[in-house]
């Protein structure tokens, strides 16, 4: 019946934002079901009847921040990579992304300073749970190799979307080890590091929020520039 499915999907989200909440707040060791059972208004056997363990219930919320990342991504990626290949404004080579004219590389340049900023802008509104996903995936648990997972879903050959949609576009595009490299330490990474440390940063410095966004959002811009002579991208 419709009226129990919407009722039991509005259950668990609501569980699901009391548990973001708690994780975030508390720290994953530290938050107790019990206490995320009473806060969301629902006895905990009905959480484990979603979830069989608090680690599942991290499993979820990483996997479904995950999803959201590579989302943004390929989005990205076919509105401003794969549409530029496809009417000509765009060829893709072994070393570089050559563009038809510098308006067309201008063009790229600007999406790729919006699509920084929404990834900032996303981060920062799920910094809960990106906090989580570093401090366990530095600990020697479950949960170690969890960044990894996001650098497989975005990077690897074999599995990820994002490479076989601009592949299908220009078969001469390639992932080097080189640029996994740098995709993955200089590209979401800074951005998630922002995002776990950016209450704490704010509160040590007294900037305000805003600020703070700014300022990461323009220096991360300059590094995005320099990659960009004329009318290509020199990788």
């Amino acid at each position: 019946m419709p009226f129990a499915k919407d009722s039991t999907e509005e259950t668990k989200k609501r569980i699901i934002e009391v548990v973001r909440r708690h994780f975030s707040e508390k720290g994953f060791d530290a938050a107790r079901v019990d206490e995320i059972a009473k806060d969301a208004g629902v006895n905990k056997a009905l959480i484990y009847y979603y979830f069989e363990s608090k680690e599942a219930i991290l499993d979820h919320l990483i996997q479904e921040l995950f999803d959201d990342v590579s989302a943004l991504a390929l989005e990205f990626v076919e509105e401003h990579v794969v549409s530029m290949i496809s009417q000509g404004r765009l060829d893709i080579e072994s070393d570089r992304w050559r563009f038809a004219s510098e308006d067309d590389a201008m063009d790229f340049y600007r999406a790729c300073l919006r699509y920084v900023e929404k990834i900032v802008d996303f981060s920062l509104s799920n910094r809960g749970v990106v906090r989580i996903a570093i401090f366990e995936s530095l600990k020697h648990g479950k949960h170690k190799n969890t960044l990894f997972q996001l650098l497989d879903r975005l990077y690897n050959k074999n599995e990820s979307p994002l490479y076989r949609t601009i592949w299908s576009a220009d078969h001469d595009f390639d992932f080097t080890p080189e640029a996994v490299v740098f995709r993955f330490f200089f590209g979401f990474f800074p951005v998630f590091n922002l995002a776990a440390h950016f209450d704490a940063y704010v509160q040590a410095t007294g900037l305000s929020e805003s600020e703070v966004r700014d300022s990461f959002i323009r220096g991360y811009q300059k590094v995005v520039s320099v990659y960009f002579r004329g009318k290509e991208i020199v990788l």
